[in-house]
């Protein structure tokens, strides 16, 4: 992952917006598009910068549709624990009695996995056993690295094998179930798994770290891990929701948030940050001077994301790029939303990642 860019706007206040400001801010990182919406106090700002395509002259709104990337896995997190309300699955039972996946029926370890595991990102899994944005990467050969259970270890494959396990006991697609137990209730109007006629105009351009046009990828299957279709006034619907814990019994309202793991420093650089970031059932915990937040991160490469929400206060943000560069200037647009402090999530992503 690139170096941050430590961008500071020392003259912007955290109570003033400005908005040639954050333009600079975006322009000097070399970004194409970005869409921002912020929540404190009960009130929205909605932020758009930039193209969405860098040769055509149609400009980001707040409806402009973005790859959210692995912000999908919060969303599939969510469906999960709707799941374990309604007694259809239990977080313990291991994924393999609800779905006999043939990509790891020789590797017993992994036919021990969890849901749990696969929201605290300990299955042992890789990341992705083959690109999975090919169709090559159903048949891959996929087994452990590390014994399910032990270690923390990021893994789209675990949130796979979870997506396949939740469509097998329902017999419905993750875009049929994600409409039932997401999208509707929350209004979210603009969201969806797959690609629908009605983006069409609406559905922004990958770029490159030099500016280029990548395209937009049209999904051929649904994914919990990385397929998300979304805005950032939808996904912040699913954020406001996710800290209230709307939707949820108070069992797993009060497992969302302490239900947590640490990560481990695997490089030594990253050991100061890793001692401030935990990980809950689907979403990572940074732990500052500001107290507790929940955030993620999403790379499908051409796009960047992020999320960052207060639990207490309820302030969110949520940042969406059409950017291989997307996520260096984080650190300036955390220090101008919520104020200068420790980012560790950052700082531990910047080594991890």
């Amino acid at each position: 992952m690139k170096v941050f860019l430590g961008y500071f706007l020392i003259a912007l206040s955290n109570n003033a917006f400005s908005q040639t400001g954050v333009d600079t801010l975006f322009k000097n990182a070399g970004i194409t598009g970005v869409q921002i919406l912020h929540i404190k106090n009960g009130k929205a700002h909605q932020y758009n910068y930039g193209k969405a395509n860098a040769g055509e002259a149609q400009r980001i709104t707040s409806t402009s549709v973005f790859q959210a990337a692995s912000l999908s896995k919060p969303v599939l997190a969510y469906i999960t624990l709707r799941m374990v309300d309604k007694k259809i699955l239990n977080l313990d039972t291991p994924l393999y009695r609800y779905y006999k996946y043939d990509r790891i029926k020789t590797d017993t370890a992994a036919q021990r996995i969890t849901a749990r595991m696969v929201l605290h990102h300990l299955t042992g899994l890789p990341n992705w056993a083959a690109n999975p944005m090919t169709r090559e990467w159903s048949t891959s050969v996929l087994q452990t690295k590390k014994i399910p259970g032990t270690q923390w270890s990021y893994s789209g494959e675990g949130f796979m094998f979870l997506q396949l396990a939740i469509e097998n006991l329902l017999q419905q697609s993750l875009e049929a179930i994600a409409k039932k137990e997401v999208f509707i209730p929350l209004k979210m109007r603009w969201s969806s798994f797959l690609w629908k006629e009605s983006f069409e105009n609406r559905g922004v351009y990958g770029h490159n770290k030099d500016g280029e046009v990548t395209g937009r990828t049209q999904f051929f299957l649904p994914a919990g891990a990385y397929s998300l279709l979304t805005t950032a006034t939808d996904y912040s619907l699913f954020v406001q929701a996710l800290i209230s814990g709307k939707g949820l019994s108070k069992q797993n309202k009060e497992l969302l948030m302490n239900d947590t793991v640490y990560v481990s420093g695997n490089k030594v650089d990253s050991t100061e940050a890793a001692k401030y970031i935990s990980w809950g059932l689907g979403f990572g915990i940074q732990h500052n001077e500001k107290g507790k937040a929940i955030w993620h991160w999403g790379d499908n490469g051409d796009f960047k994301c992020f999320f960052m929400a207060n639990p207490i206060t309820k302030e969110s943000l949520v940042y969406f790029t059409n950017s291989e560069k997307g996520l260096s200037a984080m650190p300036g647009v955390l220090n101008y939303f919520f104020g200068a402090q420790h980012w560790w999530a950052l700082k531990w992503l910047n080594v991890a990642f």
